[in-house]
């Protein structure tokens, strides 16, 4: 009877206490991103705001200090110019790359999948393990690159030891790294285009370039904003290969905001100061974020 009474309530209701119940299922997930996500980043907040130093026996809110003091250090600044060039020289690079090899490969046949699975093969390999490898290639003296290929196009130099080259080698190693996630993206959305739409402007007469502008490349617009998003997130958060390649050298030259606050928090010592520089990198990247979601989803 009172199971009767309650299916009663439900009709009645509408289903708002059965959607309500069903509510309770998405609690473990809510509760798990509270975890990782909210509380990492109200401590971020809260460190920003306090001077901590780990030399220092105290701690204490220091407002907005920690801010003030990092926007007045010129190697902020170089550290936010050299992330922009590093994110945008790279993102340029792997759109493009990423795009003709996906372009290329999308309507092949059977024989392709060699040169998928050689193309995948660099985002397996751990970032430490790709800086190692191309700093030992680049190497003046007993690198395959540097002291032999270079040398016999006339580039006698060791470009990482030079800031130009340094900063060039980091990011040729960084498209080389994880320029595949993005081929796949692409891959994956060109794979799910309807060929009848191929045939249809191909029968108006239309060749390669119109089918890729007026076909693939607005069929790839959610495509292109996810892998542009992810590229973003991954470029300002990059740490572990331009540390072994170069530790930010020579001079600042290849020090982006990710490896000036590790220098910040295991160098100085400043966990308040590192945790201001995690803020604003989180700012920047929300906005890039942000700015990405409206070009990509404005209407027209």
């Amino acid at each position: 009877m009172t199971a009767a009474r309650v299916r009663g309530n439900l009709v009645a209701g509408g289903g708002a206490v059965g959607r309500d119940w069903r509510l309770w299922f998405v609690a473990p997930t809510v509760l798990a991103l509270a975890m990782v996500v909210l509380f990492p980043s109200g401590y971020l907040v809260w460190m920003s705001l306090q001077h901590w130093f780990i030399t220092e026996p105290d701690v204490y809110f220091d407002g907005l200090a920690n801010f003030r003091a990092l926007l007045s250090l010129g190697d902020f600044w170089a550290a936010l110019t050299v992330t922009a060039i590093y994110l945008i020289a790279s993102t340029v690079l792997m759109l493009i790359l990423a795009m003709l090899l996906a372009t290329a490969l999308a309507g092949s046949g059977g024989g392709s999948s060699v040169l998928r699975s050689i193309l995948v093969l660099p985002l397996v390999i751990p970032p430490v393990v790709a800086g190692f490898t191309w700093r030992f290639l680049l190497n003046g003296e007993i690198g395959f690159l540097g002291a032999w290929v270079l040398p016999a196009l006339g580039l006698d130099v060791n470009l990482l030891a030079t800031p130009g080259g340094a900063l060039t080698s980091v990011i040729i190693a960084d498209v080389w790294s994880r320029m595949p996630f993005m081929f796949l993206i692409f891959l994956a959305s060109l794979q799910s285009i309807p060929r009848d739409y191929y045939e249809a402007i191909r029968l108006d007469g239309a060749g390669p370039v119109r089918e890729f502008l007026l076909i693939t490349l607005p069929m790839l617009k959610g495509a292109i904003a996810v892998a542009l998003l992810f590229r973003i997130v991954d470029a300002i958060n990059t740490f572990e290969l331009i540390y072994v390649m170069t530790k930010g050298g020579p001079g600042r030259s290849t020090q982006t905001l990710s490896l000036m606050g590790w220098k910040t928090a295991f160098q100085n010592y400043d966990l308040g100061g590192a945790a201001a520089l995690g803020m604003v990198m989180l700012i920047v990247t929300t906005i890039c974020a942000s700015i990405l979601y409206a070009r990509f989803t404005r209407e027209g």
